[in-house]
């Protein structure tokens, strides 16, 4: 949780100060960069880090080190493969579509720094080791943001967008290659057809539903990049930055309730889980709350007037995630379940409604379109996932629809607190206040969170 916390807040803290020395446009272009390194990094490693978990319940203990060689060399030449076929591609259609090679280059090394990474992360967490998972991700983030400010300031306004792409793909080149010979040097295991076989037909569905989450979630900045311009998808780009604060905490409260969700549902103590989900329920709502009527007044502070502009869309955000948060109980017991093909449809569902709602609303209604689809389709993303659910295994998914129903209409009222008390902050800040209270005496009283 700490971790979690820390590194999102890295991030909260970084992003006023690069939109104010980018400005609206080279933000924009260094924001929609990121979300094509995201989806390369997604795609050409296969996702083969991803059973690092299941391995260790599948093959010897002592036989890890070979296992996490074995498929990190597996992602590793499957990467360069697709890397070379996407400069091949580009170099074609480079005249035709104005492609930056350069930029594409730094994008593909930063892709398999940033795989590397998330693949020791993950060797890290299941083998227990939290400082040094903490370490890491903290020392990948500041030196990224560190060395990405240095070189902005260095170079002329008109391209030092492109301080922010080298500072990425520089640092995360350097800690792959250091993983990479790490990890290779404990298990010096490059091809092992059972360990290759084992992988393959858990990783290649895990893409799908990653590569959707990464559409759904970043595909807005492109198309708006595309149907309006640069400065437009930095607004945007900022302010949902922000309102990421929220999809933070739930990923820190969601690493703890997930473990203990599970050992309950393996127990079949389901009095146990209605009553901790009805506290984390409750929790999250207020909280979710108490961000949308405080939102106003902490993001002009946060960002720079060019960028206010972005400031009613947070409302619209923070109804997102809380779609989200309702998602995850479904999910997780798919999950549970092993039903990860289904995970795979919701998620590509959301994000081609997702893709078809912006080009409707962005075209009718401007920036604000774009979130408007964006938290319309984690809405459908819910509703899917819980008639799913229970289509599984009804009885053991003991969330009824109604119970869900409050939460969701508390958060839109909220919104329309908002919307009718834009310049009477005290009446916000006043309503948050009280409701932080009520909660803070509730988990002092029951002795945990939720």
């Amino acid at each position: 949780m700490i971790s979690t916390i820390i590194l999102n807040g890295l991030a909260f803290v970084s992003g006023p100060i690069f939109s104010g020395i980018l400005g609206t446009d080279n933000y924009g272009i260094a924001a929609v960069y990121l979300t094509w390194v995201q989806i390369a990094s997604t795609v050409f490693s296969l996702q083969a880090g991803g059973t690092v978990a299941l391995a260790r319940g599948n093959f010897p203990i002592k036989d890890q080190g070979k296992y996490q060689s074995s498929v990190l060399s597996l992602a590793s030449i499957s990467y360069c493969i697709f890397s070379i076929l996407t400069i091949i591609v580009s170099c074609m259609l480079r005249f035709k579509y104005k492609l930056n090679i350069l930029m594409i280059l730094f994008g593909l090394v930063q892709g398999w720094g940033m795989y590397c990474v998330s693949f020791m992360n993950s060797k890290l967490a299941y083998e227990f080791e939290a400082v040094k998972n903490c370490l890491l991700s903290i020392l990948t983030s500041s030196l990224t943001i560190g060395l990405s400010l240095v070189l902005i300031i260095s170079l002329p306004r008109e391209c030092n967008y492109w301080g922010r792409v080298i500072g990425q793909s520089a640092v995360y080149a350097v800690l792959g290659l250091i993983i990479f010979a790490v990890v290779f040097k404990s298990g010096k295991t490059c091809f092992k057809a059972e360990y290759w076989g084992f992988t393959l037909p858990i990783a290649i569905p895990t893409i799908f539903h990653l590569l959707a989450g990464i559409v759904l979630n970043q595909s807005d900045k492109v198309m708006i990049q595309g149907m309006i311009n640069n400065s437009a998808a930095g607004i945007y780009a900022l302010a949902a930055t922000f309102g990421a604060v929220l999809s933070a905490i739930w990923n820190a409260f969601n690493n703890s309730w997930v473990p203990y969700y599970y050992e309950y549902s393996r127990q079949k103590q389901i009095k146990e889980i209605k009553k901790h989900a009805y506290n984390y329920i409750e929790l999250f709502t207020l909280i979710t709350v108490g961000f949308i009527l405080l939102s106003r007044e902490v993001f002009h502070i946060y960002a720079k007037e060019m960028f206010w502009e972005g400031t009613d869309f947070i409302p619209l955000f923070a109804v997102g995630y809380y779609f989200v948060f309702l998602y995850s109980f479904p999910v997780n017991f798919e999950f549970y379940s092993k039903e990860t093909k289904t995970i795979a449809i919701g998620t590509t569902l959301a994000a081609g409604c997702n893709i078809i709602l912006n080009y409707v609303l962005i075209y009718s209604m401007g920036v604000i379109g774009a979130v408007i689809a964006t938290a319309t389709s984690h809405g459908l993303q819910f509703v899917f996932h819980y008639f799913n659910a229970k289509k599984i295994k009804s009885e053991q998914f003991p969330f009824s629809l109604y119970e869900f129903i409050p939460g969701i209409l508390v958060v839109f009222s909220a919104c329309f607190i908002y919307l009718f008390t834009k310049e009477q902050w005290m009446i916000r800040w006043g309503i948050g206040a009280a409701l932080g209270i009520y909660m803070l005496i509730k988990i002092i009283r029951r002795g945990e969170i939720f």
